[in-house]
């Protein structure tokens, strides 16, 4: 297998993992608080020695070496629901995950378990600013969440707790455990938000584009098909180089 092979299976690997990205926003783009991705591409050059030639060539493939997130805000979508909460500009809300690690989400379509905690839609309990999960009574009636995430028994005007909402230097390094939620990275620090904003009764949807992410799959496939086809031309070349020396040495 010569250079020409080996630098189109390199793009070619590179447009199947883009494809998976590009495949994955596409599902979520109805998913609230999702956050897009896409792939970072580097050129990796690579010398090779030629046994015919009295100079080294460089070669060059395509490496696509890890992921960039979108960190936009989504569009906000009205529901009127109770515990449907939105996060307006920075932070994360702080949860508390089954092995009793933290996770951090944007998603903010929230509902009270048969426990009475605030909780996820995967039943993850959200963290009020005292590190313990947040208890709503069951015979409260209506709440309201003021802008700071307190939330207001709004017949006694008694504060039942206050909902966590956290922020990082870099949001960038947080390591996407799944479609909505994250964990961090040795070293890094969340820093609690004193005076968050945080709208109820709004979810915050999906950044991604379905129109332009589509657009980007088409493209994606046409472009991959283009490679394959090279790589087939390439190789019935060398099929047909291979059988007009085999005819002309044995002539």
């Amino acid at each position: 297998m010569d250079n020409t092979t080996y630098i189109a299976l390199s793009r070619q690997q590179a447009l199947w993992n883009q494809l998976s990205v590009v495949a994955n926003n596409l599902a979520n783009v109805n998913t609230t608080g999702f956050k897009g991705t896409d792939v970072l591409f580097t050129q990796y050059i690579e010398r090779v020695k030629q046994d015919d030639r009295t100079f080294e060539d460089k070669v060059a493939f395509t490496h696509d070496f890890g992921l960039v997130r979108n960190l936009a805000q989504g569009a906000f979508n009205y529901t009127g629901n109770t515990f449907d909460l939105a996060i307006q500009g920075d932070g994360y809300f702080t949860l508390q995950d089954q092995n009793g690690g933290i996770r951090y989400t944007r998603a903010g379509n929230l509902t009270v378990n048969g426990e009475g905690q605030l909780v996820t839609q995967d039943n993850r309990p959200v963290l009020g600013t005292n590190d313990a999960p947040i208890t709503v009574p069951r015979d409260i009636g209506e709440i309201l969440v003021q802008g700071d995430g307190s939330i207001i028994n709004q017949r006694t005007a008694e504060s039942i707790g206050q909902i966590k909402i956290v922020r990082f230097d870099d949001e960038r390094l947080l390591k996407q455990v799944d479609g909505t939620s994250f964990v961090t990275v040795p070293g890094q620090q969340e820093i609690v938000m004193p005076n968050p904003k945080i709208a109820q009764g709004v979810l915050e949807d999906s950044n991604v584009n379905g129109i332009s992410e589509m657009t980007r799959l088409i493209a994606l496939n046409r472009t991959y098909q283009d490679v394959t086809r090279m790589v087939e031309q390439e190789h019935e070349r060398k099929r047909k180089a291979s059988d007009l020396f085999a005819r002309q040495t044995s002539a």
